[in-house]
């Protein structure tokens, strides 16, 4: 790369922002009291004098995958998302650099209903089935919805029919999903149906961002804070990371990963959970439990919560505080519950205690395709439901309008060996004279030649799209030797999932900065960024710092502060890294004054970019010029991100810093995105599939010891949530379904037979095509000699 390290790759000046008047310098000034600095300001920094953004047509609770409708919120102007344009990764994992500055993408103005629907013509396009199902609104209703039944149109219909047909006020109903995808989805066939003028106040929302919402009102009950801060996944590790360095401990990420599961299933298993943990003479259940507290006690600390602690702080709240049950019990009558089988015990807990004493609870979800267990959902839960709900109204789709009638087949003949299932055969109409083939390959590599050779025959000769094709694996370690056959052929294809934005190093970087600026008590934030750039701050200095921070029960920054006020209070450290310490503190101080003066917040921002110099650093790293243009980019997007963010809030307050980051936190814990590209054909897990349908669908890698996991057992239940993942995946499949394996597998370097998974001899023989390794090696010498023979005639 060129030396001309001075010359800035200036990459903000395509946003459009209003003229800036200039402000006042910022002096290096003499360092406050600790209390002066951080306890005054425990609310974080409040930007003023920007007038509140006008209401817009779609509310949604900070667009946290929730719509919330509100009395005045309806105007002409059209709702706008929160968009970001990561940047496109090349086939060898380089960012590429932008070609042209991003723009957000564009909505079209949705076709909104003005009159109300027709119902009778609504009711005749249903089915018997799913008419029923919409017009039962009182009490407990359980809807088992089989793959592919069209269970979405059934509950946007059933919302529009209560509020239309059934006058009941749209802000007495609250219909929750678990993906910010699915609750989207059902806010956009809600609203072609309804006229707006009816629609207020209903609340379309995530189990979290309802949570979220009753915790903006509310939390201070608890302890905590106006406003709190909310942790993402790498935040979590930090700190995690921290406690078990204040051990003197050197924590390991496999370590790190396995104490915040068992944290999280603790959180998401309900009281009695943690209680059994306390009571136990297991030492390894009694280290848990403490290691359980002292996060939480962290957290607090930090005045910040965690994923989990959406859905259990709340629950907290409702079953606590009279005046929280009080105040929404009056204001919900009606739930709705999709994908209820992937609910677990702490989500059930918040939804009883939410619904008080109505009963008037509608779950739509199939028992055969609960595969979270790992997460915590618990099956039992919509199995027993008829048990928790006596007189509870019971409807079955069972019409898969999906897939072909033999893949539907296959799949039941599969499901149908699960013993602790509700019983039931979905049926297809849609005709299909291919069967299900399996097919066994060499190796690994052979196989993934096979199917990359398969799907390219399939887009020449079929014409079909390579987003019409996906290719499902168990675990993301399968996708390598089917991207290198892609790669060998120049074939166009995308790891779903496999590179997000938020994952890019500058931008994690950046968001740390903006976190530690907005709460001084966040310990992991501090620790990835206290020396970026470069300050010379190493492991020994820091490790000084987190034993007197310990000693002394404050947090890293507030240590930090000290060393600054007296630069022998921490004796070992010396003059050159309290030097540095000085540094890094003020411009901290700094920023924080700049975020809390200037009239836009990402004004701030593009400040502290400069401030840090982080163009230059990212200059200094990169070898290629184009990779460091990417990266600076992708530091502007966050920068975008912000001023968008700014721009269209619509709680009709000034946002602050503290708002954007809980934001980030939501997005960075996001399903990945299955939009499609047309030519490229997908690769993703079977956990990233759930909701997906495909033309075509390659389920590989079927193995005992993949799929099922080398981790299932018969005593613990395992193989049936492996079934029902392989269930999952045969009814993606629209019209082509191909299971395939492979005879030998590597294992850490050495060549080992494999099984075909048991899966495969579950499968009704009359619906499935079966060809050994031996059989298809067979089948391509007659294909090959068959062609030969064609030569030599013509």
């Amino acid at each position: 790369m060129k030396e001309e390290t001075n010359q800035s790759l200036d990459l903000f000046s395509h946003l459009e922002i209003p003229e800036q008047k200039p402000e006042e310098p910022v002096q290096d000034l003499p360092l406050l009291s600790f209390s002066e600095s951080i306890s005054a300001k425990e609310e974080g920094p409040q930007v003023e004098g920007t007038p509140a953004p006008s209401p817009q047509e779609e509310v949604q609770e900070e667009s946290y995958g929730s719509s919330f409708y509100e009395e005045d919120d309806f105007s002409e102007q059209e709702p706008t998302e929160f968009v970001s344009t990561p940047v496109e990764v090349s086939l060898d994992s380089e960012p590429s650099t932008p070609e042209e500055k991003p723009s957000a993408p564009k909505r079209k103005r949705e076709e909104r209903p003005k009159e109300p629907r027709d119902s009778a013509s609504i009711f005749q396009s249903l089915s018997p089935e799913q008419a029923r199902a919409v017009q039962t609104v009182h009490g407990p209703l359980l809807i088992f919805a089989g793959a592919g039944s069209g269970k979405t149109r059934v509950i946007s219909n059933r919302i529009a029919h209560m509020i239309q047909d059934h006058h009941i006020p749209a802000g007495k109903i609250v219909a929750l999903s678990f993906t910010n995808k699915s609750a989207k989805e059902m806010g956009e066939r809600v609203r072609k149906l309804i006229p707006r003028n009816l629609l207020k106040g209903i609340a379309l929302s995530t189990f979290h961002s309802l949570g979220l919402g009753i915790l903006k009102k509310h939390i201070e009950k608890l302890g905590y804070k106006q406003p709190f801060l909310l942790l993402n996944q790498a935040d979590q590790e930090g700190l995690v990371t921290g406690m078990l360095v204040a051990q003197k401990l050197e924590p390991k990420r496999p370590q790190i990963m396995e104490v915040l599961s068992k944290i999280s299933r603790i959180k998401n298993s309900g009281p009695d959970y943690l209680a059994d943990m306390r009571t136990s003479m297991n030492e390894g259940d009694l280290l848990t439990a403490s290691l359980f507290h002292q996060y939480q006690d962290t957290l607090k600390d930090q005045n910040s919560i965690d994923f989990d602690d959406l859905i259990l702080l709340p629950s907290k709240l409702l079953n606590e505080f009279e005046e929280v049950r009080d105040e929404y019990h009056k204001k919900y009558q009606y739930f709705m519950v999709d994908e209820f089988q992937d609910t677990n015990p702490i989500q059930y807990v918040f939804l009883k205690a939410l619904m008080g004493e109505s009963d008037n609870l509608c779950v739509v979800g199939d028992d055969d395709q609960s595969i979270y267990a790992f997460r915590g959902s618990d099956v039992s839960l919509i199995l027993g439901f008829e048990n928790d709900f006596k007189g509870a109204s019971v409807i079955r789709l069972l019409e898969n309008y999906r897939s072909t009638d033999i893949i539907v087949s296959a799949a039941n003949s599969l499901i149908r060996h699960n013993l602790s299932r509700r019983s039931k055969e979905l049926f297809s109409k849609v005709p299909g004279a291919l069967k299900v083939k399996y097919v066994e390959r060499a190796d690994e590599k052979d196989e993934a030649e096979w199917v990359a050779e398969s799907i390219r025959e399939e887009i020449i000769k079929q014409a079909r799209k390579g987003s019409q094709i996906a290719i499902l694996f168990r675990t993301n370690f399968q996708s390598r030797p089917f991207e290198e056959a892609f790669r060998a052929r120049e074939m166009p294809y995308k790891v779903v999932g496999g590179y997000n934005f938020f994952d890019r190093k500058e931008v994690r970087d950046l968001i740390s900065y903006i976190r530690l600026i907005a709460n001084q008590k966040d310990d992991a934030s501090l620790l990835r960024i206290i020396n970026y750039p470069k300050r010379g701050i190493g492991s020994g200095s820091i490790s000084l710092v987190h034993e007197k921070a310990a000693q002394n029960k404050e947090s890293l920054y507030e240590t930090l502060f000290r060393v600054c006020e007296s630069p022998d209070f921490i004796p070992d450290l010396n003059r050159k890294i309290s030097s540095e310490i000085y540094n890094f503190v003020n411009l901290i101080e700094k920023a924080k004054k700049k975020f809390s003066s200037s009239p836009r917040l990402f004004f701030a921002l593009r400040e502290l970019i400069a401030d840090l110099g982080l163009e230059k650093e990212i200059i200094l790293e990169e070898k290629e010029e184009k990779v460091a243009k990417a990266r600076i980019y992708n530091m502007s997007e966050l920068v975008n991100m912000l001023a968008f963010f700014e721009e269209n809030n619509d709680s009709g307050e000034k946002p602050s810093l503290f708002d954007f980051i809980n934001r980030l936190a939501m997005l960075m814990e996001d399903e990945p995105s299955d939009e499609k590209e047309d030519n490229r054909v997908q690769l993703l897990t079977i956990h990233q599939s759930k909701g997906l349908e495909f033309e075509s669908v390659y389920v590989v890698g079927l193995e005992e010891g993949i799929l099922p996991s080398g981790r299932a057992t018969v005593e613990d239940q395992s193989v049936d949530e492996e079934r029902r993942l392989m269930y999952v995946a045969m009814t993606r499949a629209k019209r082509h379904l191909c299971l395939t394996g492979a005879a030998n597998r590597r294992k850490f370097g050495e060549q080992l037979a494999s099984e075909p998974s048991r899966f495969l001899k579950e499968i009704d023989p009359e619906t499935l095509d079966w060809l050994s390794n031996e059989e298809t090696r067979q089948q391509e010498t007659s294909d090959f000699l068959q062609e030969l023979e064609k030569l030599k005639i013509g």
